[in-house]
């Protein structure tokens, strides 16, 4: 129970020991301020000039130089190495902040394990090491201790107050007593060899003796009449006190105890107390500051490193937040500066200063020029518009210069300039060449700026100069005195907004990423094809309406469409799978310079865990139906009323029969009569479905019905290009009067043949499932989504597709939409459908 007792006891004495004599040091130094001459003092820091400032840290930062050995030693000790870079950093903010807080070398204790432990490390060891090493901190101050015992016994300071010389004497016996003790205990401990010992005491004094260069030094700078022999032991006195007076970095204790010896042989007060600020700036607080600096910034790289990078995202979200909103309430400001009066007396020096009322006038309407651009140009700022950043710079300088002119605002030019520095400040985050407008971003920016114009009228007719107001004549050309003035002002305003805008995107448009595709690329995607499996989708790309996006490595390929602010890929990646995943990011990239965002659609499962890696959600769209072509037979009790719909067109001599490409003219101009005649005046489809094109239809095989010599009915067939193992339709149309069951014997005379010519699986396309986004535990979004999917023209004819599939499919595999959880998924769709449901025009290819 003592021990405890006594440990609780010296706890709180290493607490209020320290804080009392500080107090008491406070008290004395206060009382030795008081007879300080202000005007001597700052005479003395006049003569200070920048050079002699940056002269004082690098002596103060030298004399702390010494201190990296101490860890260069420790670490030799363990066997550790580090590269030297990181030695000197970590070295110097673990000294650094120990010299000030000091606490008995905790502080640098813990700091030394934070950098130097590692998972593999016998932490036992590196702890005892670490403490061990502590010991040696005082050694060197010791040594010097001794000195000063031996030399300088006649001291003025220790003749003037003796108890200084016990204090000494404390100090000066630690070294002793430390070497006896590890003689003493040599053959228990061994944590560092003589060798060591005997380096580290060497460190200390190196240490200890840079100290006191340093404040020599800093006292031959202010020409202190002081002797080396006069200073030294001073020096070594205030040190001891100091340490004994367990206060953090000797504050107050060694000041006070320096200010005593110098009182005694005459130096004047206000050159020691600059050369003690000198002192305690250079070798204390600003190398404290600066080895904060560096943790913090180590700290954080680390915690960012474990976190993967989410808190830095997560600030630099927010803080280019900030910069977006300042951008906006520069325009506001601008605004509401137009809307009210100037002050009087500032109108009045404009007057004096030239009396021509148009160039205020000018100033005054260019400004709110500059609010409106500025409004416009935070959405710009907001998606990191390169173009944005240059104009609204611009634009900022030019609003500071007008808004200064108009009426000498100087408060808003600084403001405007301070805002245009910290966008100067974060130009690396503007990367996108441009950003797509929407018709939902359009309204809702019409909408702002509509209001805030609104509010502008208001809040200036609101400001009107009355006849109560007493204006000086003089200053009234200078004021907007009439609502129709201020009304002008404001469609003026606007209009100059818009002229920037345009002169701003023609001198620096991006440019465009897109060039015309031709037919003859289609050698190069078809070699492409027989070098990688493709898709049932992938035969569209002969469509010529998308654009391809190729990955670097040429080995990977993209078909896709832009939708408004979307560029929708049309199903899974074509080529060597084991690049996917780089492709994606590649398009991923290219759309988000662009300002797009990419949506993949009819995607299989194979993909979606790739996705979801990359950010996307998904949204099942339906089910791809597949023959299997080897269990397929048209014998049996299930297949009855097919095989009858089948000799009824045989025995009535129908024929089933495929035309191969090239397809000769007078073929395709009938198949076009038939194609016409089964639209009835709808407009054909596109992206994700076939539409009638005369080169795309020349690519493959065309299933042709006949009655006579009449054509009923054609289906154009689709490679898979899987090894001729699937195969595939696209177009299925026929005449008005063909005989009911006309598709049937289509499509079972389809499978026959592809059975016949080796295939092992028939695709029928996809068909949406009825249920799809109809669960009551469904979101909201989803349900949306589902209705604008199923009734948005999509598909020719829903009612019943599913159905008619069903009677041949064996399997089915899901299709999803994959879209950025970001987006809304319902306009997403609307979005979707309405590429589908244009027939697509010849687009391009994406340069890589």
């Amino acid at each position: 129970m003592k021990p405890i007792i006594h440990n609780i006891l010296f706890h709180y004495l290493k607490l209020i020991l320290p804080a009392f004599l500080f107090v008491l040091s406070a008290i004395e130094i206060t009382s030795f301020l008081s007879d300080i001459h202000a005007e001597l003092l700052l005479d003395e820091v006049s003569q200070f000039n920048t050079g002699k400032f940056f002269l004082v840290l690098l002596i103060t930062m030298g004399a702390v130089s010494p201190m990296f050995l101490y860890d260069s030693l420790i670490l030799k000790s363990l066997q550790k190495t580090f590269p030297m870079k990181q030695l000197l950093k970590q070295s110097f903010i673990v000294n650094a902040v120990s010299n000030l807080i000091g606490s008995g070398g905790i502080v640098s204790s813990m700091l030394r394990k934070y950098f130097y432990q590692t998972e593999q490390d016998d932490h036992s060891e590196l702890s005892k090491s670490i403490g061990n090493m502590t010991y040696f901190y005082l050694t060197g101050l010791s040594l010097l201790a001794l000195i000063t015992m031996i030399t300088y016994r006649e001291s003025p300071l220790l003749k003037e107050i003796p108890w200084l010389f016990l204090v000494v004497i404390i100090v000066g016996l630690y070294l002793p007593v430390l070497i006896f003790s590890f003689l003493w205990n040599n053959y228990r401990t061994r944590s560092f060899g003589t060798k060591t010992r005997l380096q580290l005491i060497a460190v200390s004094f190196l240490e200890w003796t840079f100290a006191f260069l340093a404040i020599w030094l800093l006292a031959t700078m202010l020409d202190l009449s002081i002797s080396f022999h006069d200073l030294f032991p001073l020096f070594v006195i205030a040190a001891c006190v100091g340490i004994v007076s367990m206060i953090p970095g000797g504050l107050g204790s060694f000041d006070l105890t320096f200010i005593w010896g110098s009182q005694l042989v005459g130096l004047q007060n206000e050159k020691v107390l600059f050369l003690l600020i000198l002192f305690r700036v250079g070798y204390f607080f600003f190398p404290f500051l600066l080895a904060m600096i560096l943790f913090v910034r180590d700290y954080w790289e680390k915690w960012n490193a474990n976190w993967d990078n989410l808190p830095i995202a997560l600030v630099q979200r927010l803080s280019h937040v900030f910069i977006t909103v300042l951008v906006f309430v520069s325009g506001l400001i601008l605004l509401l500066s137009a809307a009210l009066p100037g002050i009087i007396d500032r109108l009045k020096i404009l007057e004096e200063v030239h009396s021509i009322p148009f160039l205020v006038n000018l100033s005054h309407q260019l400004s709110v020029g500059a609010g409106f651009a500025l409004l416009g140009l935070s959405r710009g700022i907001e998606y990191k518009v390169k173009r944005a950043y240059y104009l609204t710079i611009v634009v900022l300088f030019c609003a500071a210069a007008f808004t200064f002119s108009k009426g000498i605002d100087y408060e808003e030019a600084i403001f405007l300039l301070f805002v245009a520095f910290i966008l100067y400040l974060s130009r690396t985050r503007f990367y996108r060449e441009s950003y797509v407008l929407t018709w939902s971003k359009t309204i809702i920016d019409g909408l702002v700026i509509l209001f805030i114009t609104s509010m502008y009228v208001l809040i200036g007719y609101m400001s009107l100069p009355s006849s109560t107001n007493a204006i000086p004549s003089q200053v009234l050309p200078y004021l907007i005195t009439d609502y129709h003035t201020l009304f002008y002002s404001a469609l003026i305003g606007l209009l100059i907004a818009l002229l920037v805008f345009l002169i701003g995107n023609a001198v620096i448009k991006p440019k465009n990423p897109i060039q015309n595709s031709e037919p003859k690329q289609d050698p190069h995607i078809l070699e492409h094809l027989t070098t990688y499996r493709g898709n049932t989708l992938t035969h569209l790309v002969f469509l010529h309406d998308k654009s391809l996006f190729w990955n670097v490595k040429r080995t990977v390929f993209l078909s896709f469409q832009q939708s408004s602010d979307k560029l929708v890929v049309l199903g899974d990646p074509v080529g060597e799978e084991n690049d996917f995943s780089n492709a994606i990011d590649e398009f991923q990239k290219l759309a988000d310079i662009q300002g797009f965002t990419p949506v993949f659609y009819e995607v299989s499962n194979d993909l979606l865990p790739l996705l979801h890696e990359k950010g996307f959600g998904f949204f099942k769209l339906g089910e791809e139906a597949f023959v299997d072509l080897e269990q397929f037979t048209l014998s049996g009790k299930k297949m009855k009323a097919l095989r009858a719909v089948k000799n009824k067109f045989e025995r009535e001599n129908y024929l089933f029969e495929i035309a191969t490409p090239p397809h000769s003219e007078a073929l395709l101009n009938k198949l076009k009569n038939v194609s016409d005649e089964w639209l009835q005046g709808r407009n054909e489809k596109g992206f994700s479905l076939g539409f009638f094109d005369v080169d795309y239809l020349d690519k493959s095989e065309i299933a042709i019905m006949k009655e006579n010599d009449t054509i009923i009915a054609f289906t154009s067939l689709m490679p898979v290009y899987d090894g001729n193992k699937t195969i595939s339709v696209d177009l299925m149309r026929f005449i008005h009067g063909a005989p009911s069951g006309t598709m049937d014997v289509m499509f079972l005379s389809l499978f026959e043949w592809a059975k016949a010519e080796g295939y092992q699986s028939f695709n029928l396309g996809m068909a949406p499932l009825a249920n799809v986004g109809q669960s009551k535990f469904s979101f909201l979004s989803e349900r949306i989504a589902a209705q604008i999917f199923l009734h948005g023209h999509i598909f020719y004819h829903f009612q019943g597709l599913r159905k008619f599939k069903g009677k041949y499919a064996h399997t089915w595999e899901r299709k999803y939409l994959a879209y950025r959880k970001k987006s809304s998924l319902p306009f997403t769709m609307a979005q979707v459908s309405r590429l589908i449901s244009k027939k697509g025009r010849k687009r391009g290819q994406v340069r890589t």
